[in-house]
């Protein structure tokens, strides 16, 4: 967990797009201490206004962290640091519902960069319920943070957390391709279910989401 602090730290300290965050960033380090702080609430709340414009796009570089993507911003990069650097504070049987409790505090963007960061948080299978609320939500922002482009579910969701989720991205017309690992995870059960919801569409004289065909059909639609 430290390790994992120090690095976020050193990174964010040398990446040129951060500069203008950095005394509001190491000023935070030091106060937001507690994951369920009123100080660490709005430092996390408050990076997207502190990082401006800047912070919206991904920095020039990323550290090499279990699970980051290239599409992760600097506002999220930030978000990730100072969660991890208060858990290294926080009892670790009390972690997985601090960082339950921040999800459901958090507006839509904090949500989102929670989702998106979870596997880069350490030992980020204690985390899965707050993976599995985020599949629940009904925004779609914070569902495609989970769902797409995101290892998190393939590498940590159980079968049926996994296959929900592959279904509610059709009924919600997310593209499944976004999915990460999903043919390692297409199982029967999966397969069965997609079937079942093209029945029942079909029965109802719905059009059936071509994302059907591409599950049944192993990536072919």
């Amino acid at each position: 967990m430290a390790d994992t602090a120090r690095m976020l730290a050193d990174f964010l300290r040398s990446a040129p797009s951060a500069k203008p965050a950095l005394p509001f960033f190491d000023r935070t380090l030091e106060a937001a201490r507690e994951p369920g702080s009123v100080a660490f609430r709005a430092a996390y709340a408050g990076a997207a206004r502190r990082l401006g414009p800047a912070g919206a796009a991904p920095p020039e570089r990323a550290p090499d962290v279990s699970g980051a993507r290239s599409h992760w911003s600097l506002v999220d990069w930030v978000r990730l640091a100072l969660l991890a650097n208060a858990l290294e504070r926080t009892a670790e049987d009390e972690q997985p519902a601090a960082v339950q409790a921040l999800f459901e505090g958090g507006e839509i963007g904090e949500q989102e960069s929670l989702l998106r960061t979870l596997g880069a948080l350490p030992s980020p299978e204690r985390l899965l319920e707050t993976g599995l609320l985020g599949c629940r939500t009904n925004a779609a922002r914070v569902f495609e943070a989970i769902g797409c482009e995101n290892a998190y579910p393939a590498r940590y969701f159980p079968e049926l957390g996994f296959n929900q989720m592959v279904l509610k991205a059709i009924f919600i017309e997310v593209p499944v391709r976004r999915i990460e690992g999903l043919f390692e995870r297409r199982t029967g059960e999966l397969l069965r279910m997609v079937q079942g919801y093209a029945s029942e569409r079909r029965a109802a004289g719905r059009p059936v989401p071509g994302d059907v065909d591409f599950i049944l059909g192993g990536g072919r639609s």
